[in-house]
């Protein structure tokens, strides 16, 4: 078994900035990549860019789709393999110090974690726009946002969180996933799961922390930056194509969600990646 090295997530195309104590490095993996088992001297955080890879710990794999947000404890033995279209990643490292911090108020922090949902795919977006285009707040907008994505991340693994949903709600995320461009009511939902449009409403947020419209919004956003990153559509077709009414209204919401506009957001993505784009 070949023994342990140090980030080989170096040997795809890099590069790193130091932000807000945190050492963050964009890398691009090729299609079909394999990294050997390694571990990472601190603690990190990493937020799946564009395409998709698997993850092994131990006898564990852990499918990593675009927006998943991945933790792991300081030399956290793993190894990757990146799908056919490669991947690109925000590898996001915790000093010790900050680390110590964050352990005396968490016991989760000394196993991995995996999670996906739009609230982290939204945090995560943002820390890209600060790493891609920041100004002189990036390092206190960041701090915040990854003391939020760890929060998140261990709520959303909160022993029993998943469990507790009701079934008919599961269903309800499930159609929002699978159709987040469609137009959807809450009495529409609230009619094909069976339950009273203010009893979904405020059980979604119960378990959720938002109403279902902020959800879909986040859901929409996500969906339009993987479009931005690995197409060459133009930003108007994007920006139907997720739901919203218009470019206009899309550039709004985008900005809100991710701290920048889609065009920058778009070119920041490819000095990396290196899509041809049109616009």
């Amino acid at each position: 078994m070949p023994s342990p090295s140090t980030n080989p997530a170096t040997w795809g195309r890099t590069r790193t900035r130091s932000i807000g104590g945190f050492a963050i490095t964009e890398f691009t993996q090729p299609p079909d990549r394999r990294l050997p088992w390694h571990v990472h001297d601190n603690a990190s955080i990493c937020f799946v860019l564009a395409g998709s890879y698997t993850e092994r710990i131990g006898t564990t794999e852990h499918e990593c789709p675009p927006s998943s947000v991945v933790f792991k404890p300081a030399s956290e033995r793993h190894a990757d393999h990146f799908g056919a279209t490669g991947g690109t990643c925000l590898l996001m490292e915790i000093t010790p110090a900050r680390m110590a911090a964050i352990e005396q108020s968490s016991s989760w922090t000394a196993r991995p974690l995996l999670a996906r949902t739009p609230h982290l795919a939204a945090a995560g977006q943002r820390i890209y726009g600060e790493f891609a285009a920041g100004d002189a707040l990036s390092p206190l907008v960041v701090e915040g946002l990854m003391l939020e994505i760890l929060g998140e991340a261990a709520r959303a693994h909160r022993p029993g969180a998943v469990a507790a949903q009701p079934a008919w709600l599961r269903r309800v995320l499930e159609r929002l996933h699978d159709c987040p461009a469609d137009s959807l009511t809450l009495s529409s939902l609230a009619q094909e799961v069976g339950v009273h449009p203010a009893h979904l409403a405020r059980t979604f947020r119960q378990h959720c922390r938002c109403s279902i419209g902020e959800y879909l919004r986040r859901l929409r956003i996500e969906h339009a930056c993987q479009e931005l990153q690995r197409t060459g559509a133009p930003i108007a077709e994007i920006a139907l194509r997720a739901g919203f009414f218009d470019q206009s209204h899309f550039s709004r919401v985008f900005r809100q969600q991710t701290g920048m506009s889609p065009a920058r957001f778009r070119s920041a993505s490819h000095e990396a990646t290196r899509i041809p784009k049109r616009n």
